[in-house]
Formats: structure tokens, C-alpha cells, sequence
């Protein structure tokens, strides 16, 4: 995946997936035609790093869902 397609996975900025390399909360991934070659085991590592950052809910919500 590049950097952008995780984003879109997530629906969320690409500049915070690139953050999480940038700022050396995951080492950065192999580089192919200058773009980040992220692997699929990756994705959930990057998904505990974006919920650690506040960036996507927790895993387990402690709210309950509202009825109408």
C-alpha cells in the first residue's frame, strides 16, 4: 500500500499516516518509486498508533449506542 491508499482505508488525512513514520513511531517502510511500500502486516500496527495518537476511536468504545 502506499501512504495514501492506507489513508483512504481509514478515511482519514494521508498527512497522518505519514506522521506516524515521520515522527519515528513506526520505522519507516521500504521505498518504491519514492513512494512508501507499506505491507499489509503492517496495518495494525498503524492502527494502534493512530488510536494511540486520538486519531481513530478506541477498539472498545465505553459508550453505549444511543436508541432513538
Amino acid at each position: 500500500f502506499t501512504t495514501r491508499e492506507v489513508a483512504d482505508l481509514f478515511n482519514v488525512p494521508t498527512w497522518q499516516i505519514q506522521r506516524i513514520f515521520e515522527a519515528g513511531v513506526l520505522a519507516e517502510p521500504e521505498r518504491f518509486a519514492g513512494k512508501r511500500a507499506i505491507s499489509s502486516e503492517l496495518i495494525p500496527d498503524i492502527v494502534d498508533a493512530m488510536r494511540a495518537k486520538g486519531w481513530l476511536p478506541s477498539a472498545h468504545s465505553d459508550q453505549e449506542p444511543q436508541h432513538a
